[in-house]
């Protein structure tokens, strides 16, 4: 529900949701002023125009360990505001960055591979566009959250650094749009940044481990496909140190050489309750359903086309044996009534095979 930003608020802009922190009557000038300089970068400025509205509210009392404080309020807005877009923009656990023409960057991965030393080395030349989110619509558009970096230190809470005082660039003034999407691999064996173009059933499971709310994003696996194809394909970059990375930016810009074709599949039959998708390659299906993303190799891509033709196990086993041969051992009508087994408890065919 919104709710009115009251004048002793201070409203931010997380990924396109306006945020309101509302200080209570108990906290202290210095602590509300550490928390408008860290999230100055997000800082929505009042005026005439302004929407007098929030998409949520975060109150802000009784502050007993500031430092703390600080970090769970980046937690929290974060959360909010991915809260507030579930099911509307795609949202990847990634740093960002935006060059001169809008084309944005973005570097996925857990935590601990590096993304906000990235931000604080990359935005320095390129507009910073976040250290912890990148959410984008339909067509691309990239919704920027100019959080304050959070910053690891040994024993303490991590430090809430204002992209001001990182010496962060602002964002150009061009429309933001994603251009390329790089999972990241710390690597200290790396003497140089490597870059490798991902096939999707590789990438697949690395992006939706680091989506947020995929499961409620119209289309998802046929979506993260179609995705990956607009942004010429998904990068792998193994690297050692963020001070490598810089060199190698335009690299990360090329298109895949050699992107691998795909069809969208219909699962579940004709009038199924089923909200399964999947995209087919030939030798891998990549699925999602039951809120799971699963990547079908083997014989099991076979046996899932067969099976939405015929109900007939022998006509299944007939197509598996005809692409892959007779199993050297056991018996193909026992291996393939397995697999459907599991493709059925899972959703992805309406039912066993007689």
């Amino acid at each position: 529900m919104d709710t009115v930003v009251t004048s002793s608020a201070l409203a931010v802009s997380a990924l396109g949701a306006r945020i309101e922190l509302a200080f209570g009557e108990n906290v202290p000038e210095e602590v509300i002023a550490r928390v408008r300089r860290a999230w100055s970068g997000a800082a929505i400025e009042p005026g005439p125009d302004a929407d007098p509205l929030a998409d949520a509210r975060i109150e802000i009392d009784d502050v007993i360990d500031v430092e703390r404080r600080l970090e769970t309020l980046s937690t929290t807005v974060t959360l909010d505001a991915l809260v507030h877009n579930r099911g509307r923009l795609m949202m990847l656990h990634a740093a960002g960055i935006a060059l001169d023409d809008g084309r944005v960057i973005a570097f996925v991965g857990p935590s601990g591979r590096g993304k906000t030393t990235l931000s604080r080395t990359l935005a320095k030349q390129y507009g910073y566009v976040s250290d912890e989110t990148i959410a984008f619509d339909h067509e691309l558009r990239v919704l920027p959250y100019r959080k304050p970096l959070s910053v690891v230190r040994a024993g303490a809470p991590k430090d809430q650094v204002s992209p001001a005082d990182a010496g962060l660039r602002e964002l150009p003034d061009a429309d933001l749009t994603l251009a390329a999407i790089v999972l990241l691999e710390r690597d200290p064996a790396a003497t140089v940044p490597e870059i490798e173009h991902l096939h999707f059933a590789d990438a697949a499971p690395l992006l939706a481990a680091q989506s947020s709310y995929l499961i409620e994003y119209e289309g998802t696996v046929c979506a993260l496909a179609e995705l990956c194809d607009r942004v010429a394909g998904v990068r792998l970059l193994r690297y050692a140190e963020a001070a490598d990375v810089p060199a190698v930016i335009d690299a990360l810009l090329e298109r895949d050489p050699d992107p691998a074709p795909w069809e969208r599949m219909q699962l579940g039959g004709e009038g199924s309750a089923s909200t399964a998708d999947a995209v087919d390659f030939g030798d891998a299906v990549v699925t999602f359903s039951d809120g799971t993303l699963r990547v079908l190799e083997g014989i099991a891509p076979t046996v899932l086309r067969a099976a939405r033709e015929s109900t007939d196990l022998d006509r299944i086993v007939g197509a598996v044996i005809e692409s892959h041969g007779a199993p050297p051992n056991g018996e193909a009508s026992s291996m393939v009534r397995d697999v459907i087994d599991e493709l059925a408890a899972v959703g992805l065919v309406a039912a066993p095979v007689i």
